[in-house]
């Protein structure tokens, strides 16, 4: 256990409706008595070819290699109490470290088959490449903890580039916290997609850091809610220096009695000229009961540069289903294919046919239906 991360943990005090980034989630179902007592060890399944040199393992097992960049993303200075929470016991997880100019050509993968029956589980992603390097990853969370707190560093220096898919399919009863943050340097690129399929409660913190000029961000998101799942997706582009893009497309599909909050920052630095952001917020909801509510916020500190954001509300188009049905299709038929369409722009940034099929079975069993 990190003493300093538990007493910050103990410290902070547990999120309530008058936090304005908690105001739509009902917490009342979260047990975190004894919650130290409750974490079990994470399981680590690896799977994919690397060329010499490259390190794809458990973080425990490799904490030399690990250190340069360990905690210099996360650390003790996060603001949420379940941030705190993960720094305190995480004890394993795993590592991507891919040496300079070294190109992994498959992609490579981490699963998190996290305990169940009132466990919790704190795993740590360690993601680094060297100048020159490219690589793939895909990371999966599954399993039934009553509480999952998780983080992921990732670190793309110059002229690297990565493409990393990452989705969760918790059961129902699962709370689930996760912090992602990315530091883009010169000339990197790193394209994001997330998938948030499970859990009664799924918050997740995602920020990308543009730290050098020519540096390009995709974070591309979607999130299924059904029944009474909570849904909360707070994300940030934060450009340091100018030069710089980033390209954020969240899409949510809500059903049932399902809750929603997408709040989104686009952060420019003093002097950042020439930074090009954009970021959109898009969310499909499918019942009356539903709960949606989204954010865009911009602060903005220089004055050469292109930053716009969107977002939307709305239901699948009578006219649109109209056409479909005109057509031969019948009503299920046409609503499938409407919202199909709507998420094919996530789904389309896939890059791993196996992965971008298994997103879309998951799309179906939940709110095709």
């Amino acid at each position: 256990m990190n003493q300093t991360a538990w007493q910050r943990y103990q410290q902070l005090p547990l999120p309530t409706r008058r936090d304005v980034d908690w105001q739509h989630f009902d917490l009342r179902g979260l047990k975190l008595d004894n919650i130290e007592k409750r974490a079990q060890p994470v399981t680590v399944k690896l799977s994919g070819k690397v060329p010499t040199g490259v390190i794809f393992g458990e973080l425990a097992k490799h904490r030399d290699a690990a250190k340069s960049h360990l905690g210099k993303s996360i650390t003790i200075e996060e603001r949420h109490k379940f941030t705190a929470l993960h720094d305190a016991l995480w004890d394993n997880g795993a590592i991507l470290y891919v040496p300079r100019d070294v190109r992994v050509t498959e992609p490579l993968e981490v699963t998190y088959d996290l305990p169940n029956h009132g466990s919790a589980s704190f795993p740590r992603t360690l993601v680094v490449l060297e100048p020159g390097a490219e690589a793939t990853l895909v990371q999966k969370f599954t399993g039934s903890p009553a509480v999952h707190a998780s983080g992921t560093e990732v670190f793309v220096q110059r002229g690297a580039r990565l493409h990393y898919v990452s989705m969760q399919n918790f059961a129902p009863t699962t709370y689930d916290f996760t912090l992602k943050r990315a530091h883009v340097a010169q000339d990197a690129e790193v394209d994001w997609v997330i998938g948030m399929f499970g859990g009664a409660l799924a918050r997740y913190d995602i920020e990308c850091v543009m730290e050098g000029r020519g540096g390009t961000s995709f974070m591309y998101g979607v999130g299924l809610g059904e029944n009474k799942q909570q849904l909360g997706q707070f994300t940030r582009q934060h450009h340091q220096t100018g030069d710089t893009t980033s390209d954020l497309l969240f899409k949510n599909v809500l059903r049932d009695q399902a809750v929603s909050n997408y709040t989104g920052t686009i952060k420019v630095e003093k002097d950042s000229n020439g930074t090009n952001a954009y970021q959109s917020n898009r969310n499909l909801v499918l019942s009356d009961k539903v709960q949606c509510d989204t954010r865009p916020i911009l602060e903005i500190e220089s004055n050469q540069l292109r930053c716009t954001h969107g977002a939307t509300v709305g239901r699948l188009d009578d006219n649109q289903l109209f056409y479909l049905r005109s057509r031969g299709l019948s009503l299920t038929q046409a609503r499938q294919a409407l919202i199909e369409a709507f998420l094919e722009p996530i789904l389309a940034r896939i890059q791993i046919e196996s992965v971008r099929e298994e997103f879309s079975r998951l799309i179906h069993a939940k709110v095709i239906r």
